[in-house]
Order: C-alpha cells, then structure tokens, then sequence
C-alpha cells in the first residue's frame, strides 16, 4: 500500500498543479497510457463542473493518490455543499456533465458531515501482476534446485503433501468462497442486461443471439482441439499415465437428482455448479417479473456484485505467491520434467487458439469485410488492450481506435461493443472446455459423451457468469476441477490463470471487434441498398 496527498485551492489556476500530480502518479504506478488520458479526461470534467457549480475559490481541495492491492484510488476531499453531477437544465446537458455520467461506474460520490469525499477508481496494468506471477514461477525453479540436493524424493513428497499442498488448497478454497457469489451475482446481471437490451431493440437482441451462437461454435471448437492435443500427447512415453475409455460413473437420473439440492445454501456450501446455475436463473425470472421495484432490486444486485468483485481483487492480488506454490507442488511430487510437459501443454494450447482466428477469417470474410485493412490495423489495437484489465474496461478506448482506423459509425459502434462486450465470450468458452478437456483426456477420468455435453453445458453459464477480469479463468477451471472431483488438478487451475488469463480477454475483444467489423459491413451494403 502507497499513500500520497496534495492540498491545493479550489480555483481554476490551481488545476495544472493537481493536473500533473495525478498525471505523474499514474505514470509511475505504470497505468497504460489510453488509462491515463481517460482519467484526466473524467478528473478535467468533474474538477470544471465543481468550479461550474460556484464553491469557493478558497475551500482546500485535498487530492489523495491511494494504491491498494494493485487497484489506483483519486480521492478528492473538501468541505461544503454536497456534491452531485446533475445538469440544472436537463434539456442542455453540459460536455462535463456528459462525460461524468458516461464513466459512471468509475467515479464514487459520498458526503458526510459537511464533508465530501469523491473517488475515481483506475484499474491497474494486469501485465504487472502477471510479471510478478512469471517471476513466482522462476523462484518455484530455483527453489526446487537445492531441495532436490538436500532432501531425497520421499522427503520432497513430504514437504508437498503436509506444507505445500494444503496451501495450494487453501487458495483454491478461497477463490471459491468469493468466487461461487460473485459467479452468481455475474450470472444474475449479465442475464438481467440481456434481458434489458432484448427489451429496449431488436438489433440488440439479435447482436445477443450472434454472440451465444460464436460462444456456442468456440465451445465445439475447443473440444475437438482437446482431442487433437490428447492424442499427440498420449503417443509419448513417460508423460502420461493409462488413458482410460469414456464410461462415466455418473448416470443421467443421478445428474437430474443432484441439479436441485434441499437448500439453497447448499450450492454455497458445496459449490455445486448446476444449482448455482439454476438458482441464478431462477433469481433472474422473479427479478425481471417484479415490475415496479425492478429498478430497486438492479441496484441492490450491482451493489451485491462489486462487492464481491472487491473482495475477488483482494484474494487475486496474493496470486503470485501461490503460483509459485502451485508450481512448485508438481516438481516435489513429481520431478521438474512435469514442469517441461506443462510448457508443452501451454505451448499447443496457445498455438490451438489458431482455430479460432480461422474462424473469425471466415466469419469475415463470409460477411465481407476487406482483410487487408481489418488486418493491418489489428496488431495495435491488440497491444493495447494487453495492458487493459478487460474487454469491458477496454470498449471506451476501442470504440476511439475503430472510429478513427477503420472508419465506423461511432454511435452504432458505441451500442455495439457495449453489447458484445458483456455477451461475447468467446475466450472463456474455448479456454476453459479446452482447459477441462485437454486434462480429462491426459488424466484418463472415466467419462461419458454424455458428461462431455453436460461440461459443455457448465462452460457455457460459467463463461456468462464468469468476472470479465482477471481471474475469470481461475474460478471457472476450479469449478470444474470440483466438478470433476479431481483435486490433483487445483494447482493446474492456477497457473491456467496466470498463462492464459491475458489471453482470454485478448480472444473475447478480438471476438467483439470482428463482430463489429460484420456489423458495420452489414449496414454499409444496406444503406447502399
């Protein structure tokens, strides 16, 4: 945790002086660029419309940079009236005003006491976390290299069974006491908006549909790939254990009994995933049928939900450490050759992820959007959105990009990626079936065609009620670990996160801009027409 404070009056000649402390305070915690123009873009306008709203040129303005857990809090504190960012002339809407309401969910407005305290939130650079996880993972080696002087093989397997393991497990029980309510507080609003915008127009409804079918196809996709990758894996000797045949222990009158326990607290305590789900859609029926107080009970579910993401960020932020563990674990157990046959697992499985780009080359080329250009403006936009928590953070900064390179309707775009952006998840489909695939088949579990389709069925929730941020991965693959009741594949569900965390929101924009690029090729010929 770091802490720095500046007083200053609250009169226009003192903007520049606050201006650059804030401006040099986010460069040095390294928050990408486009995240710095369009925090000083919202601090400009909330700082005009306190000057716009007359307080006192001689009231200390106190502007506090707080870093905690990785997150970037500008809080401003002053005395007065309270504060509130309502146009006086609904009808003339200030650009101010605007844009303070367009980054709502950014900005926090208290006041207590005769006090105000106002909070924009920055999410830091997620490749800083990741740095430190790569960096977890060369101390597991160089920690793994004395002990396998010093200790003989049973000692090892000691250490990892009664120290190492239990706080591998330990996490992995955390991430799912925050991560089952905040899944299901994601599937309760995501469904809720889908909802919503199915009501408000059919061209979102039908953007929503599209968006279910590409995660649908990246789920068929991920699951012949699997194949694909277990077969070149089981031709080697010495990596994999006996490959057992599809049985499933599991038939479908005990599937049907288990979907509906005798609690509704039960799925919590268990983290049971299909009557979560069921219980997330059951929640979403009766909010959605309740007229009047549906505005109330959104609130309350939003509130409910970024609580629980908070409390997801703070967990996530001790993530290099146990990387560190969950990479260790193996090489105790095993020897460091399983470390080789897990960088040639994560070697195929991000070269596999080539099946989905010729997928969208002919989703493309199918809806007759010129490659060229599409092309050469991609790796750019690419770079940029590595930096960028998720593909909802990043849709302020790619409606700019696509406007400005590929020339789209900025208002259609706008209502695009907002959609898209929280119902294409093409990422999380094909990583984690994928993910769940590839070590079902290495592992040899006894599985049915039929439990294949039921995982089919539970990637899909999950990627809708999985966080779009980091640690989407990690929850989904512990869910379905515990599924599986394959505990030895908790450490895998870790590393996951960290290897394949950044790619799949890289997957999900890349998946958003190409339905987009569809979308407005669309709209050109009908205008034409």
């Amino acid at each position: 945790m770091s802490k720095k404070t500046v007083d200053i009056n609250l009169a226009a000649e003192s903007f520049g002086t606050a201006y650059m402390f804030i401006r040099r305070e986010l460069t040095r915690n390294r928050i990408s660029e486009e995240i710095i123009m369009e925090t000083m873009l919202l601090f400009e306008a909330l700082y005009n419309d306190l000057l716009e709203q007359g307080f006192d040129r001689e009231t200390l303005l106190t502007l506090t940079m707080h870093n905690t857990f990785g997150e970037i809090n500008i809080k401003l504190g002053f005395e007065g009236k309270p504060y509130i960012p309502v146009p006086k002339n609904p009808t003339d809407v200030s650009p101010e005003i605007s844009i303070l309401l367009a980054y709502d969910d950014k900005v926090d407005y208290r006041y207590s006491t005769g006090y105000n305290n106002i909070r924009i939130i920055v999410k830091r650079n997620h490749s800083i976390n990741q740095m430190r996880c790569f960096a977890g993972i060369l101390l597991a080696i160089l920690v793994y290299i004395p002990l396998s002087i010093f200790f003989s093989f049973e000692e090892r397997q000691a250490i990892e069974e009664r120290i190492v393991f239990p706080l591998v497990k330990l996490y992995a029980n955390a991430m799912l006491m925050v991560g089952a309510p905040v899944t299901l507080f994601s599937l309760v609003k995501n469904l809720t908006d889908t909802y919503i915008v199915s009501e408000r127009s059919s061209s979102g409804r039908r953007l929503q549909m599209k968006a279910v079918i590409t995660s649908f196809i990246s789920v068929l996709l991920a699951l012949f790939t699997s194949i694909f990758i277990a077969r070149l894996f089981n031709s080697r000797d010495g990596y994999l254990a006996e490959n057992l045949s599809f049985g499933g222990t599991m038939s479908f009158s005990e599937i049907i009994a288990s979907l509906v326990p005798s609690s509704i607290f039960e799925p919590f305590e268990t983290f049971m995933p299909f009557p979560l789900i069921i219980v997330a859609l059951l929640i979403t029926y009766a909010f959605c049928s309740v007229g009047k107080h549906f505005e109330v009970i959104k609130q309350a579910v939003d509130v409910c939900y970024n609580l629980f993401s908070k409390m997801l960020h703070v967990v996530m932020f001790a993530l290099p450490f146990f990387c560190f563990l969950a990479i260790l674990t193996p090489m105790l157990a095993v020897g460091i050759g399983d470390l080789l046959l897990i960088a040639e697992l994560a070697f195929l499985i991000i070269v596999s992820i080539i099946v989905l780009f010729i997928f969208y080359l002919i989703r493309l080329l199918i809806g007759g959007v010129e490659l060229g250009t599409f092309l050469r403006h991609l790796p750019p936009l690419i770079l940029e959105n590595i930096r960028i928590n998720s593909a909802i953070d990043a849709v302020p900064f790619n409606i700019r990009y696509c406007v400005k390179k590929y020339v789209y309707n900025r208002k259609r775009l706008s209502e695009e990626l907002t959609i898209l952006a929280q119902t294409n998840l093409d990422g999380n489909c094909y990583l984690l079936m994928l993910l769940s695939m590839v070590f079902v088949f290495l592992m040899g579990l006894d599985i049915s065609w039929f439990q294949i389709l039921v995982i089919a069925i539970l990637v899909l929730f999950l990627s809708l009620g999985a966080p779009n941020q980091p640690g989407s991965i990690l929850i989904g693959t512990l869910i379905i670990v515990l599924y599986l009741h394959a505990d030895d594949l908790i450490s895998m569900a870790i590393y996951c996160e960290v290897l394949f965390g950044a790619v799949q929101n890289l997957i999900n924009v890349l998946g958003d801009i190409v339905t987009a690029a569809i979308e407005d090729q669309k709209a050109k010929k009908e205008a034409v027409i």
